[in-house]
């Protein structure tokens, strides 16, 4: 009784573990491959951490092995939790672009109000709203095509697969941060487009407004990603 009783209370303590100490023990246990790992070359290791960020919330893979690796020991809480986690982000990402889509559908095919304070059809601004329209489409195809993938994916095809080599890692960071990607550059080309109309005018508060307008986004932009590629991995195995 006293075994069975410790083997029971063993069990109990891996099942109340936190998220934490299982990535710490299975990078212990199963570390990460090579091609896994982030590049040393400082280059590399940005554009790395940058596509993880964009792909899946993380500046590295280690998540994504200690799901693969759970899962194959008999618990898939943290491969559902993360498959979660990123239908949510992908279901965002359809709602904002799509709502970006129609506001740059809106300045694409309507003749401003008051063109001499917003003059949107200016070659300037109106290649920009298109521009972003297109990268906005495109980011919304492949949004839709990437959570329908997503939702059948099972972790062993995910590792043989999608993960197989660092040729195969780097692709598949590649095409999932494309939606993020895509979708931020059309925002900013909506952006470009809206702040060099304003710009274009010749009333000069509201020049000085654009460039207000322009900055504190971008300065909230480079501020967090400068904090999360900065950031130290959880355990060096990463």
């Amino acid at each position: 009784m006293s075994s069975v009783s410790l083997v029971l209370s063993n069990s109990e303590r891996m099942e109340h573990r936190t998220l934490g100490q299982k990535e710490e023990d299975i990078l212990i246990r199963y570390p990460l491959p090579s091609h896994w790992r982030r590049p040393t070359s400082a280059l590399q290791r940005t554009i790395f951490s940058v596509l993880c960020m964009a792909s899946f919330g993380h500046v590295g893979l280690a998540p994504v092995w200690v799901s693969i690796r759970l899962e194959e020991e008999g618990d898939d809480s943290v491969w559902v939790e993360e498959t979660r986690q990123h239908c949510d982000r992908l279901n965002n990402l359809l709602i904002v672009g799509s709502l970006l889509l129609a506001t740059s559908a809106a300045f694409i095919t309507t003749v401003p109000p008051r063109p001499a304070m917003a003059d949107y059809t200016l070659r300037g601004p109106y290649i920009c709203m298109l521009s972003a329209a297109g990268m906005l489409i495109g980011g919304i195809i492949v949004t839709a095509v990437s959570f329908l993938i997503l939702t059948k994916a099972r972790p062993h095809c995910a590792e043989r697969v999608l993960y197989g080599s660092r040729l195969h890692v780097w692709s598949t960071l590649i095409l999932g941060s494309y939606p993020a990607i895509s979708m931020g550059a059309g925002t900013i080309l909506l952006a470009s487009g809206i702040l060099s109309a304003m710009w274009a005018a010749e009333d000069l508060p509201l020049k000085a407004s654009s460039l207000v307008i322009l900055s504190l986004p971008l300065a909230m932009g480079v501020l967090f990603g400068v904090s999360c590629l900065t950031a130290k991995p959880a355990t060096p195995l990463q």
